[in-house]
Order: C-alpha cells, then sequence, then structure tokens
C-alpha cells in the first residue's frame, strides 16, 4: 500500500511538472522552483503549511486535509482539475501520453484512461477529489499496460 501511495503521489508531481509545461506560456521555464512557487501560493489560499508543501515535493502522501487541498489547488493552476472539480480531459489526456512511454499498440489508452477517471464519482470535496483522480489516473495506467517515463 506504502508503495502504491507514494507512486501516485509521484504521479501528481509529474502530472503538476509535465502539464505546467504544457499550459506555460512559451517564455516560462517550468522549474521545481516554480512548482514550490505555485505550491507555496496554494499553501496561503489553503491553510496547508511548510510541511504539506515539502510532503508534496518529496512525493509523500498527504497527512490532513490541508495537504488535499493543497495538492487541488496545485493541480487548479496547472489546468489538471478545472475550478468545478473536475478532470480536464484534454490537459489530462495530453498529460499521460507526455508521461508515459510511447507504445503504438496503446496510443488510445490515455484517452481510455481519462474516460474511466472522468466517469468515476468523485467526492464532492474538491481536495478528496484530487486525491481520487491521482489514484485512478495511477491505476488506470497500470491497467491499460502504460508505463510511467522516467524523468
Amino acid at each position: 500500500m506504502s508503495r502504491l501511495v507514494n507512486q501516485s503521489v509521484l504521479l501528481l508531481l509529474v502530472l503538476v511538472c509535465l502539464l505546467g509545461a504544457a499550459s506555460a506560456k512559451p517564455h516560462e521555464e517550468l522549474t521545481k522552483d516554480h512548482v514550490t512557487e505555485l505550491a507555496n501560493e496554494c499553501k496561503a489560499e489553503t491553510g496547508a503549511s511548510d510541511e504539506d508543501v515539502k510532503q508534496m515535493m518529496d512525493h509523500e502522501a498527504a497527512e490532513g486535509h490541508e495537504g488535499k487541498c493543497l495538492r487541488a489547488c496545485v493541480m487548479k493552476k496547472f489546468q489538471i482539475m478545472d475550478e468545478s472539480g473536475k478532470l480536464n480531459k484534454e490537459h489530462a489526456v495530453e498529460m499521460i501520453k507526455a508521461m508515459s512511454k510511447h507504445d503504438a499498440e496503446k496510443e488510445d489508452a490515455p484517452a481510455e484512461v481519462v474516460d474511466k477517471c472522468e466517469a468515476i464519482e468523485a467526492p464532492e470535496d474538491h481536495c478528496d477529489a484530487a486525491v481520487a483522480f491521482e489514484s485512478c489516473l495511477y491505476e488506470q495506467m497500470k491497467e491499460h499496460g502504460l508505463e510511467l517515463e522516467e524523468h
């Protein structure tokens, strides 16, 4: 279970980094510092602690509700999750394509993964929904045989 949680958290950070790069303006270079900067903005917005930011950046599971909300906020800033707490299909598909090893036989898999996760009954609370989406995306990628690209 711990391995799944760690991989799920890693998936979120990869999601954030890749989607941030996809949605950033061309002149903006997305770096760990940029992700940290946005996480700190979200920390102020959500009441999260420095420890919550550290856990996110260290690929550790969120221990409390504020840590989950921090992740939801970051996902929204990078347009992985929309303002209504739903998965952004277009961005999520592009993210999965970018993070998984290319396999021509699995060309449709990223869209299938997102379709499955878009259809889950996510909690109304956006913070809990962020955790549900990241878990679903990881599980569906695994089920569809999509391997994470080592970055």
